[in-house]
């Protein structure tokens, strides 16, 4: 049996995922990444997989091949997700249900599909990614927070439940990053003439705040630094708005917090 670590990294073709399965490549790990479609991927020492986080076939098959092709995976990384911004009652159902579908049931069929093997070899680490829109309700996101505070709490219940098999789970929470994915947000599935001031708003401020983000590589270390970590904790924040905003609303008055986070958002 071969002593070298094992990862698989979800949604590798681009953004976090990309940056994460490179730096873990260049750590010494085997690397596994996916993406939709068939595609070579740029970094050295990742070997690409196809995989649909939203259809149950094409998780069972990347898992097989995946197991088909090494004894052991000792790290996933669940990254696959797609970002959305639109307001609550411009988000159509059918576009709600996808973003829920991709962040939330996409990371829990991956898991499902991997727990046999980490259950049967008694170890393994299960890193989610998740966000700053899982800690706190982020106005233009109601349903990408809810895909995120859904990944939030059932990672918390998992790392529980899999305490006794000696697999660990932990969150990765960044807040805006410029991963460039902005131009790509999904448009409302309808516009009512009510809001067009406060889309505007919101529009503007998130564009804004993912352009002006950080470097994306600072999550793509904190995941390798969780990854190695013999005792690593359920969250890591990552960047300075996912640290400051989630504690400035645990110490303020909750009417004081709301004007504040409508202001940020120029509301």
């Amino acid at each position: 049996m071969s002593t070298t670590k094992v990862a698989l990294v979800t949604g590798a073709s681009s953004g976090f995922g990309q940056l994460t399965a490179a730096r873990l490549a260049a750590s010494g790990y085997r690397v596994f990444g996916t993406s939709r479609k068939p595609q070579t991927s740029s970094a050295p020492g990742v070997e690409m997989l196809v995989l649909d986080v939203c259809s149950d076939e094409s998780v069972q098959t990347c898992a097989a091949e995946l197991l088909r092709r090494v004894d052991r995976l000792d790290v996933l990384v669940n990254n696959a997700g797609q970002t959305h911004a639109s307001l609550a009652e411009e988000t159509g159902l059918e576009q709600a249900r996808d973003v829920l579908e991709t962040n939330f049931w996409g990371a829990v069929r991956v898991i499902n599909a991997i727990l046999p093997a980490m259950r049967k070899q008694r170890g393994g680490h299960i890193i989610n990614v998740s966000s700053l829109a899982g800690l706190l309700g982020t106005p233009g996101q109601a349903f990408y927070s809810a895909s995120k505070f859904a990944l939030e709490g059932y990672s918390e219940a998992l790392s529980s439940e899999l305490h006794p098999f000696h697999i660990q789970v932990s969150l990765i929470e960044p807040g805006f990053f410029n991963t460039g994915l902005h131009a790509s947000l999904a448009p409302s599935a309808r516009q009512i003439p009510d809001y067009d001031s406060l889309r505007s708003a919101i529009e503007t401020s998130v564009q804004q705040s993912i352009a002006q983000g950080g470097d994306p590589q600072a999550v793509a270390e904190a995941i390798l630094r969780v990854a190695g970590s013999k005792s690593p904790k359920l969250r890591t924040r990552v960047g300075s708005d996912a640290v400051w905003v989630p504690r400035l609303k645990a110490i303020v008055p909750s009417a004081m917090f709301d004007a504040q986070m409508r202001k940020r958002f120029g509301l």
